[in-house]
């Protein structure tokens, strides 16, 4: 198996949960530590993780650990307190909504009727311009330095979100598994949310349950190059790999597409520790 020390995880979704999960906090670190892996971020769809991530981060000090919030319903959807609060508590990453996504939602339920989709997610207004709410949180990322995900809106609006991110000042931006059926970005897409200062994020999941092949994903990797590229899991569900097995298994998949451990490297450890940061 490929060697992880020193490398990040910055998409995992350990238990407690709404959703039954693998592992626990305490054991996916333990997996982690024993790896000699950099740090890991801890995703929940529901509710914030900076104060799970705190008491964890005494738990296990060689690590990195870091939490955060998604804007989805259960925390008040485009909700500045919300924010603030999960700042408050040491919060590093801001998720745009993942589950509560209209587009996501209209993409796994496409039978689902327009009045239905309207109780989810959208963040752009009838003129095609992001909310006001929207535009606010970004400005509180900006102010104390968060990495902020574009999640599981649609390219439309994630295009829309790195722009205003942008020009708000936010210096670390993720383009949530771009790969994703639910949220993909074509080959313009991603060029273009690069050019803005984006990193494109592939996770294992999508390649473990075959929505991306490994070839294709080499093909997205080389479009956009190494250096613009961050690799996580995305795992967390009871018939997934676990996060480290998940990595390991993708390095080599993608050591056997011609990367260089060098390139690896970058994609696994030197990018995700720009986006951690180093006051994790």
């Amino acid at each position: 198996m490929f060697p992880l020390k020193g490398f990040y995880d910055l998409h995992v979704h350990p238990s407690p949960d709404v959703k039954k999960r693998k592992f626990t906090d305490p054991e996916l670190a333990a997996r982690l530590a024993a790896a000699e892996m950099g740090g890991v971020v801890l995703k929940n769809h529901f509710s914030e993780t900076a104060s799970r991530a705190a008491l964890l981060q005494e738990q296990f000090p060689q690590l990195k650990i870091a939490g955060g919030i998604v804007l989805n319903r259960p925390n008040g959807g485009i909700n500045p307190y919300a924010v603030q609060n999960c700042i408050e508590l040491g919060g590093k990453f801001l998720w745009m909504p993942t589950l509560d996504a209209r587009k996501y939602q209209l993409c796994k339920h496409p039978e689902m009727k327009p009045e239905e989709a309207e109780k989810f997610l959208y963040l752009l207004d009838e003129a095609g311009n992001l909310l006001p709410a929207v535009r606010e949180v970004l400005q509180l990322a900006a102010e104390v330095d968060l990495t902020v995900a574009t999640g599981h809106i649609s390219a439309e609006e994630g295009k829309k979100v790195v722009a205003a991110a942008r020009k708000s000042g936010v210096k670390k931006i993720i383009v949530t598994h771009a790969d994703n059926p639910a949220d993909f970005y074509s080959d313009a897409e991603q060029l273009e949310c690069v050019k803005m200062g984006a990193v494109i994020e592939h996770c294992c999941f999508n390649v473990y349950n075959g929505q991306t092949s490994v070839a294709e994903l080499a093909r997205q990797i080389r479009l956009v190059g190494c250096g613009h590229v961050l690799l996580s899991s995305d795992f967390g569900q009871p018939g997934s790999p676990y996060p480290d097995e998940g990595l390991s298994q993708m390095a080599e998949a993608l050591l056997a597409e011609g990367f260089t451990v060098s390139d690896i490297e970058e994609m696994m450890k030197k990018n995700p520790e720009k986006l951690l940061g180093t006051g994790c």
